[in-house]
Parts: C-alpha cells; structure tokens; sequence
C-alpha cells in the first residue's frame, strides 16, 4: 500500500518524531510542515519525541551529526546517509518499512545540514501540492482525502547549483516599512519570521534586510531578528555599503561629538572609530551565520571620497580597508580567516577601484581579495556589467552577482509592483553563470510583494540551473506553466490555469518594454504604424481574462490570486491603458476631435481605477498586505518621485457647424475634404500579399449632426459602412473597414474610396498592387512600404562554427525583446572573428532602387562584460566588405548622467544605423557575431535619408514570401 496520510492516519497517532538532539529551528519548520497538512487534510497533525507514540504511518527527520535516530536507521541499513553526507543542503527523502513495531511505514527526511533537512520537510509540503506562498500571500492548497507514495519511493536531492541564493528588502519606504509597522509594529522578529519562512520555502538561503531606516540587529528587539535568522538557518549579509555586520543607519544613531565612534564616516580623518564601530559589530554579530560584507563606501549610498580624489587615492584608501577589516575578523570571528565567507560588492564607482587603468593598478589579484567573493553587478535595470574573463575565474573566493527587479535611483526608479520579465532574467543570470559567477546570487526585491513571481524563478534558477539555465533555452513558458499550476491547480480549471499564464506572461513583456514608472503619453506613437491601438487591443483582452477570473475564484482563493495575479497584472495593465489613452488624447485635442473628450473620461477612470485597485489590496485578507501598494507609481518627470504627475486630460470645444475629418488609419494622413487644403489620402496596406482588411476613420469636430457617405466602385473592395451620421457626443468617431477580394480583381490595382462630408469629398486612393515574388527564394522580405523591417528570428541562412569543444552558434530566444524574440550566440562566453570563425545571420530583401540605404540593428542594451566598453558585431551587405561595429556608442557608461546609456535602459532597446549599398532587386546583409553580449532583435533597412515615421517599438515587420498569415 506504500506510505499513506488521511484522516485516518492523523488521528491515530502522532504524525511526527521529534529529537530533543535536533536543531530547534528545524523543529519550528516541521510545525509549519504540520500546517501545511492540516490545510490538506483538515486535520492538525501533531508530533512526539516518543517512538510507540507515532502511528502506523510516520514522518521521521533529522540531521545528520544531530539525530541518533538517523544513525540507528542507517545502522540496521534501512537507509544509507553516505549518500548526503558531507553535501551542501542536500536531503534524503525515502520510505522505509517498518523500522519499530507498530510503525508499518516511515517516511525519512535526512538532511545533510541544517537547510537540507529544512529543505527536505518543506519538500513534503510541495509534494502534498502546497504552495511555497501558503503563507506570504495565502496560497491554500486543494483538499485531499488521502496521500500515498509507493514503497520504493526514494529522492535524494541535488546540491544546489549556486552556494548564496537570496533577496535584498530595499527602498523600503513606504511599502514595507509601512507594512511592518503596521502589523508587527516595526521591522522586528515578528515581522522576519514570515520573510524568512518565505525565503526558505523558495530554497534561498541569504538575506539582505531592510536598511532605509531599519538596523536589523537592533530592531528584533536587540538581537532577537539575528538570533531567528540564525535558528533556521537563514545565512544574513548586508548591503554593499554596509561592512562587517553593521548597518549603515546605526552609525546615524550611534557618531556624535562625544561617541566612541567618532563623528565622521571617514576612514581616514576617523580610522579609531571606524575602526571600532566595525569590531563591536563583528563581536556582536560575529557568531552567527553570515557572509560579512567588506569594503567601504560612503553613507546613504555614495562614493567614499570627494570628486577630487584620483583613482590611485580611492584605491589606496580600499586597500587600508581591507586590511583592517581582515585583521578584526581575525581577532573577533575566526583566526582561521579563510573559514569566514566575506563579500566585496564592485559596485557603482567600486568596480573601477577593482579594475584600476592603464596607470593605476587596482585590485585585482590583490591579497587583501584572497578567498573573498567579489560580487558583480547589473546596471541596475536588469543588464549585467563586466564579468569574469577566463584568467579571472580561477580567483579562489569565487563571484556574485547583485541583480535588480526594484530599483531607487535614475534614470528613472521602479519600486511600485513587478516589471520583471522572465527572458530578460534568464538571458543574463544564464550568462552570468556561464562567466563562472557561481558563489552568490542576490537579487533586489524593493518590497517583496508583487515580486514573488520573478524571484521565485530566479531562486529556482540559483538552486538548479541544470534544470532552468543555459541548456534549457525557452523555456521560461514552462516555468511559468508549472509555476502556475502549483498556486491555481487547486480552484482553477485547466482553461483558467492557461488564462493565468497569459496574464502574467502577457503583463510583463509589457511592462518589459516599458516599465510603469517610466511611462507617459509620449512613449508609444499614438498614430504610426498602430502600435498604441494594437497594445490597448492587447492590454484590454488581458484585463477581461484577469476580471473574468477574479469573479470565478472563490473567497478562500482570492488572496493568493489578488496578491500573486491580479493586483500586479491589473494594476500594471491599468497604469499602461492610461498613458496610452493620453497619448491618443492629446493627438486629437490638437486636431479638435470630439472623440478627445471621450478619451479623457476614460483617463479619469483609470486614474480611479488605480487608486481602487491600491485600495482592495490594502484591505484584502483583513489589511494582510496593507501598505504595499503605497509606492508613487505614475509619470516620473526625475528619477524619483519629485514632481510626479498624472496625465493631462485634454478636452475640446465643439466646432459651431458639422465637420468631419477622414485619417487612414496607422498614418499621419488626414483631411476634412477642402478642395484648397489636402484632400487626398493614399491607402497602401493592400501592396502587401498577406493583408486584406485595412481601415480609415471617420471623426466628428463638432456636436451637431454631421453626415457622411461613401462610395466606391471597384468590385474587389468593400467598405463596412457607406452612410452614417455622428454628433460628436454619442458617436464622435467610426472607424471603417474596407476588405479586399482579390479573385474579383482583373488586371485592376487601384482604386478610389470618396468620402463626402460637409467640408468637401475626402479621396482616398488605393493601391493594390502586389510584388512580383516570382523567382524570389523562401523568407526574402519586400519593400512596399519605402523600408524593409525584419525580425531577427526571420533570417534566411545560419552559419554555425564547429570546433572541437562544442559548436557555436546563434539561437532564438523566443518571446524576448520589444516584438517577437532575439537572438544570441550561445556558448555566451565566446569570442570571434567576423569573416573567419563567426557565427553569422544571413538576410534576404528586396528593394526598388539601387543605392545608399541605411540598415537599423534593434538590440538589447546590454552592458560589456569587460572594461573596454566594447560589444562588437559584424555587418555585412552582399559581398562587399565586412564592417566591424561597436554595439556600445562612443562615450557611453552606465550612470545617470549618462544620456545614451539612460535611454537605452528606458527603452529597453539600443538602436545602431550603418550606411549599406543595395542594388535593384536582390539583397543579403548578414550580421556576424564577435563579442559576448550581443543580442538582436530586429533589422530596418530604408533609403538613406528617407528614415521610416518614429515609433516606440519601430516599423510592424515586412511581408516576406513563405508568410503566412
């Protein structure tokens, strides 16, 4: 019958058995682990330090080194510890018959540390289907009636694939802060109890904790939060600005005048306070878990010392840093130092002092570094700076990674709810382990909430990258599908669960392309090309699925839904609608469109929407989350929330006699029909084979009855309407579609649509010719809109490079990027030689004319991953020469002040034009890879001089032959 838990089984006996020798935060997890089975079962299981206590069915767990109980199995051979022992967090999970009398079967939990065997009780809970959110959002999992595994059922986990995996609390005012008082009354044990549980359930291991105003190992009260973390077993670090166990605001508390500290955080006018202030900390603290941060950098965030000190003083003052700090955690944590896991983070201005210049030696090999973790960093927005080269690798602390899904600072900040999305994660955290950065990953979670989803991906990617990392290219869907059905599987169907995926895939490539903080009315193109109707189209599906889920789920269901689903998709999508409605209402107030009123009412219901959605989750659950939401979230005008201000809701006065205007749709043509002014408009959509539908708007400029009719003779174009009236209040717009039957056209391609209206008669001409594809191969893209556009998966040949240790060549990443997908090269470690050993993307396109054209590469601001601020790529058109460019502009730097960088960051996309020649007909361009880092998305091709009209997300992509659809 194998080993069983119901009803039955809980009430017969004690479920569990529990060691007086065993760690006591490992027996606080197992009560945890009892809740968790009393939401399944609905019954609370207990447990017993007595073994003719158990029933028939047990729980047996323990550590090894901690637990008699596990050496006598292991000595009878009912289980073989030599299987974990020695291991890193690794656990044992296996059922074994009748190990004493009156227990028929037992289910063994073997940890190999203290975190196996908690990762090993919280495995149980998994596999009774409960969430790793039952607590932090309320997740329940589905009843059951009974449980079973089968008698030969044994798992023995893997170590995980990252030794460091955890989660910085940051800029957390005013969410988190407000949320901790609020319900723990500050930032205390009470409150870290349900931060570390969450931590744990996620397999991390390492906290950094909340540090605005916070001072974590005074605030438990007194060491009450340190003493928890390190009862569970969770290791605590601290910022990268925030050396040996202190935090940066107890020296606030603590300098003064008359203080053994001193009144200056300045190592070299204060060296004995300093000095001090670091020792008592490392005294205090020292025995617990930790990884010690190292290093110095001013207070609050900022350089150590003034703009005129050189690069040689910083570095010289870091050393002396260094130094100290190793002598104190000698003295006061370990003689053994090496014993003792240190962290130096190169951070902001820190990297250089690493690096040094070509006159200035830094860091880098030096002594004082031996065996400490350099930690790297991204830029702060999610794209990763330098990382280590091969002769790097071999330094024995090994590296870290500080990655960002929050962030307080320029361009631009982003504190409010998720903006994370999955690809971006997986194509740089991949490559960063690909460059050997294997020792710590910790990653900036600003208030934790509406971030569950993208942490819990990049902690699962931390714990096994085997599963989730390089090798397993696109597949961030299946995550998210197995992400999903572990919260939902429960209370939602099959349908539902797949709406659910949507919804948080689809709301955060939005946010991806553009994050909410950063949003306003002037992003997308409210006219070229569509693209801010095709978005509103989208954002409006995905908030129907979310509102028809929200009135399925039922009561019990709602708070993990809400916290997890809703509030962040809605309020994002929400947020998003808005700004784009702005942007279409300012286009047609400056044109006295009646239809800019309408839209301005439909801002104002966004903007109330927000404040309701803001309100429903701070009163959710009875307040649970309270405080969350409080974030300032809507149109940044600096990089915080200074000046902030909502949309400007523009309306119009109506004309004093009926006028109409006609504008062809996904252009800047219009007219109102004068004879004197332009009255005709060009309708080119039909010169591409795969389109036959298009449109043209008709709009009211007044509030009087304004009438309009239509005519067109061709027999191979019809109109959806021929007649009509708008008033300019009840109906201030109508969009007509006119569809194509081709198989009713002779040797006709054009025609004439007139639209009369009470200024004159609006022509517009159509041209419905098509390409001549005859002879032209598979995937050739054509020219009929005066430029080229071509997603970069669409390419016509591949060129791999085969060599000896493994092949290199460029993959698709599906989902990536502003439109469809990316490619890189993978291995992402790789360097080439255009034209000798580089993999290549061959395209094909035709154009009118011969002469200059200009080819627009789209692609990911990535960062270089060494300090020669180098990403080459080549490019090469037909079989001229190949050209070698730089990705990265000239003088670009990640920081602020810097404008290219800046936009790259907000747009999410670098844009590079290089100057081809074409001839008639005919055209290949191949685009060559050379150095790591480089990731395309998208090519434009277009006469020079004649660039296609500006958008956000550029030109929709060309017709190519083989298209379908």
């Amino acid at each position: 019958m194998g080993f069983v838990i119901n009803p039955t089984i809980l009430n017969e006996g004690a479920l569990m058995l529990e060691e007086k020798s065993g760690y006591s935060g490992v027996r606080k997890i197992a009560e945890k682990v009892m809740r968790d089975i009393e939401f399944v079962f609905g019954v609370r299981p207990t447990s017993t330090e007595e073994i003719d206590q158990l029933s028939s069915c047990a729980v047996i767990y323990g550590t090894i080194g901690h637990s008699p109980v596990l050496d006598g199995l292991s000595a009878l051979g009912l289980i073989d510890l030599a299987e974990i022992r020695g291991k890193n967090e690794v656990y044992l999970f296996q059922i074994i018959d009748a190990p004493w009398d009156g227990v028929d079967k037992a289910l063994v939990i073997a940890g190999s540390d203290k975190r196996g065997t908690i990762y090993g009780l919280f495995h149980l809970s998994e596999t009774l289907g409960v969430s790793p959110f039952v607590d932090w959002n309320d997740v329940l999992p589905r009843r059951r009636d009974e449980f079973a595994l089968e008698d030969e059922h044994k798992y023995v986990s893997k170590e995980p694939s990252v030794r460091y995996r955890g989660f910085f609390i940051n800029d957390e005012w005013p969410a988190f802060g407000a949320w901790c008082h609020h319900r723990f009354g500050g930032f205390n044990a009470e409150a870290y109890e349900h931060v570390f549980e969450l931590l744990l359930r996620l397999k991390g291991n390492y906290l950094w904790p909340a540090m605005w105003s916070a001072r974590f190992y005074d605030d438990g009260p007194g060491l009450a939060n340190a003493k928890l973390a390190d009862e569970y077993g969770v290791i605590m670090g601290a910022s990268h600005h925030e050396p040996c166990l202190r935090q940066g605001e107890e020296y606030k508390y603590l300098r003064g005048r008359d203080s053994v500290y001193g009144d200056a955080w300045n190592f070299r006018t204060n060296e004995e306070g300093i000095t001090r202030f670091w020792a008592d900390g490392l005294k205090r603290s020292g025995r617990f878990e930790n990884v010690i941060t190292v290093g110095m950098r001013g207070e609050a965030d900022t350089a150590i010392m003034g703009e005129k000190a050189t690069l040689a003083d910083n570095i010289s003052l870091l050393r002396d840093v260094l130094r100290a700090q190793s002598r104190l955690i000698q003295e006061h944590v370990d003689p053994e130092r090496k014993e003792v896991p240190r962290m130096l983070a190169l951070y902001k201005e820190v990297e250089p002092f690493y690096y040094g210049d070509e006159k200035t030696p830094g860091l880098i090999g030096s002594e004082e570094l031996e065996n400490v973790i350099l930690m790297l960093c991204d830029d702060n927005h999610g794209n990763l700076r330098t990382l280590p080269t091969e002769e790097m690798r071999a330094h024995k602390g090994g590296y870290g990674m500080y990655y960002h899904f929050d962030y307080h600072g320029g361009p631009i900040s982003y504190e409010w709810v998720n903006s994370s999305y999955l690809p971006k994660i997986w194509e740089q955290m991949s490559m960063a382990y690909d460059f050997g950065v294997r020792e710590l990953w910790m990653v900036n979670v600003g208030d934790i909430c509406t971030q569950e989803f993208p942490l819990a991906y990049f902690l699962d990617l931390a714990y096994d990258f085997e599963q989730w990392g390089t090798s397993a290219i696109n597949r961030t869907q299946e995550y998210t599908h197995q992400w999903v059905e572990r919260q939902f599987k429960g209370v939602c169907e099959e349908a539902d669960l797949s709406k659910i995926h949507r919804i948080l895939d689809g709301y955060t490539k939005i946010a991806h392309n553009r994050r909410p903080e950063a949003m306003n009315a002037d992003v997308y193109h409210p006219v070229h090309y569509g693209e801010s109707d095709r978005l509103l189209a989208e954002i409006e599906t995905l908030m129907a699925d979310a509102d028809e889920l929200y009135g399925k789920i039922d009561e019990a269901a709602m708070p993990g839904f809400f916290s997890l689903v809703y509030y962040p998709a809605m309020a994002n999508l929400n947020l998003q609608k808005m700004q784009l409605l702005a942007g279409k209402n300012q286009v047609a107030a400056r044109l006295n469109l009646m239809e800019a009123n309408r839209l301005s009412e439909q801002i104002r219901a966004c903007l109330e929407r927000d404040r309701e959605l803001v309100d429903e989750y701070h009163t959710l659950g009875g307040g649970k989350w309270y405080g969350m939401g409080l974030s300032e979230h809507i149109g940044f005008t600096n990089w915080n929330e200074d000046e902030c201000r909502n949309p400007i809701l523009m309306q119009v006065m109506p004309a004093r006699k009926p006028r109409l205007m006609v504008s062809v749709d996904g252009t800047d043509q219009r007219s109102e029909g004068s004879r004197w002014h332009v009255h005709r408009l060009q309708m080119r959509d039909f010169r591409r084979p795969d389109v036959t539908e298009a449109s043209f708007t008709i709009w009211s400029i007044s509030d009087l009855e304004a009438p309009y009719e239509i005519n067109c003779e061709a027999p191979w174009l019809s109109c959806s309407s021929y007649k009509g009236v708008l008033d300019g209040v009840s109906q201030a717009a109508e969009k007509i579609r006119v569809r194509i039957d081709r198989s009713q056209m002779g040797e006709e391609t054009e025609a004439t649509i007139t639209v009369k209206v009470p200024g004159g008669v609006v022509t517009i001409a159509v041209d419905a010719e098509l390409p001549d594809l005859s002879g032209l191969p598979e995937r050739t893209f054509v020219d009929v809109d005066g430029y080229v556009a071509i997603e970069a998966e669409h390419f016509c040949a591949k060129y791999d490079v085969e060599r000896p240790d493994a092949a290199a060549g460029f993959q698709v990443i599906d989902g990536y990027g502003k439109t469809l997908s990316a490619v890189k090269v993978f291995p992402t470690t790789r360097y080439f030689t255009a034209g000798e050993d580089a993999p290549y993307l061959e395209y094909q396109f035709v154009v009118p004319k011969a002469g200059a054209y200009e080819v627009e590469l789209y692609m990911q601001p990535s960062n270089p991953v060494t300090t020669d601020n180098t990403i080459y790529y080549g490019l090469q058109a037909n079989d001229r020469p190949i050209e070698v460019r730089n990705a990265v502009p000239m003088g670009q730097s990640v920081g602020d002040s810097n404008l290219a960088w800046a936009a790259g960051v907000l747009n999410n996309v670098r844009r590079q034009s290089s100057e081809i020649v074409c001839h008639v007909g005919l055209n290949k361009v191949r685009v060559y890879a050379v150095s790591p880092g480089f990731v395309l998305e998208k090519l434009v091709i277009y006469p020079a001089g004649k660039k296609p009209p500006e958008s956000y997300l550029g030109p929709a992509e060309s017709y190519y032959v083989g298209k379908i659809g």
